[in-house]
């Protein structure tokens, strides 16, 4: 796809969205858009002036000297919008709370604070007839220096953006997608960069996706140092298959993969169903190819896609996937129960109680 037609479908794609940005103000170094009238003003923990407003995708800036632009010093999350209700809100705000923990970056905001802005922000995207978008809150630790030393940054900046996202076709659900796998990229082991931590240096899976570009495959799997299969670039993996009368669920172990939340309501679902769920350390890319196996991936903005060739080789019969299809009927039946969701014309109480009561995951 060349630049132009990159830039149409972007066009069409962000006529709807909407970002709520938050920066400590900083005079002549802060971007003109937070100086807008409808910009609201505020004192932090840490005694920041700080700034933060709802904004258009044009009226919107960041400062070229945030170490999230710099060094991709951040912490992110993906999170769904269907029906009106934000699925698992809970839950990401607390990985993302957890991530920002970890590098060391403390939130200017309590949990209840980001629950209300997000939902604010879905209200402003989506109006009162929109059913479903695609949130990406993102925390940086904010304008600094051009050096990496991190305590050289003033306050983090905190942004949310409301969107539409389409990764696959609609078809693809029922045809299923190919997958490529790259042999020369490997996974960085944990010591090296937690997966579990969910930075904006995507370079790895940026780099295993150029590699296996010439393949034409949708996504791409990535393996261990020892040849293990760890996740997809942006997904989890799963596969399923019946033998002997028993049903068997399996996926590669944490250690090398992102714990997804997608991830954690398939073994939910799998676990309800009666299935043998295993999360195994050293799935090889051969248990994935077989007639009799039912392969797929799972991510926020995919929910759950069918996987039709790996490197070439088929998983299994295109349209006979019944296993896929009881776990998908009961993750939906699972998003669908008290404490999944928070619906976004709530009101303040009913965002308070979503956010004290405990994860149903």
């Amino acid at each position: 796809m060349n630049g132009l037609k990159v830039a149409d479908a972007l066009r069409a794609n962000l006529r709807q969205t909407r970002i709520f940005m938050s920066m400590p103000y900083i005079e002549g170094i802060t971007p003109r858009c937070m100086r807008d009238e409808h910009v609201r003003e505020w004192v932090d923990g840490e005694g920041f002036l700080r700034r933060d407003g709802y904004f258009e995708v044009e009226d919107a800036g960041l400062s070229p000297f945030d170490h999230g632009n710099l060094y991709g010093d951040a912490v992110f999350e993906g999170i769904r919008i269907d029906n009106r209700r934000v699925l698992l809100l809970r839950e990401h705000i607390d990985r993302w709370v957890n991530s920002a923990v970890r590098l060391g970056i403390e939130f200017p905001y309590r949990r209840e604070e980001l629950c209300e802005i997000i939902v604010e922000l879905c209200r402003r995207s989506l109006g009162s007839e929109g059913q479903s978008g695609y949130l990406r809150p993102v925390l940086t630790r904010g304008i600094g220096n051009l050096g990496v030393n991190p305590w050289k940054c003033v306050a983090p900046t905190v942004y949310v953006i409301c969107s539409a996202i389409a990764l696959y076709p609609k078809e693809s659900y029922e045809q299923g997608i190919d997958v490529a796998i790259a042999r020369d990229i490997r996974r960085n082991d944990a010591h090296h960069l937690d997966p579990n931590i969910k930075t904006n240096n995507y370079l790895n899976n940026v780099f295993a996706l150029l590699e296996t570009r010439h393949t034409g495959a949708y996504e791409t799997l990535m393996l261990t140092r020892e040849g293990y299969v760890a996740e997809a670039t942006a997904d989890n993996i799963f596969v399923a298959c019946e033998r002997g009368g028993r049903r068997e669920l399996r996926c590669p172990a944490s250690r090398y993969a992102l714990v997804g939340l997608t991830r954690a309501l398939i073994l939910a679902a799998g676990r309800r169903l009666g299935f043998d769920v295993v999360e195994d350390e050293k799935m090889l890319p051969t248990d994935f190819v077989g007639f009799d196996r039912e392969v797929f991936i799972t991510g926020t903005a995919c929910g759950l896609m069918p996987v039709r060739r790996i490197d070439g080789i088929e998983t299994a019969d295109h349209g006979h996937r019944p296993l896929l299809d009881m776990l998908r009927k009961e993750m939906a039946r699972l998003s669908t129960e008290p404490g999944f969701a928070i619906d976004i014309d709530s009101d303040e109480a009913v965002l308070r109680q979503y956010m004290a009561e405990t994860t149903p995951l």
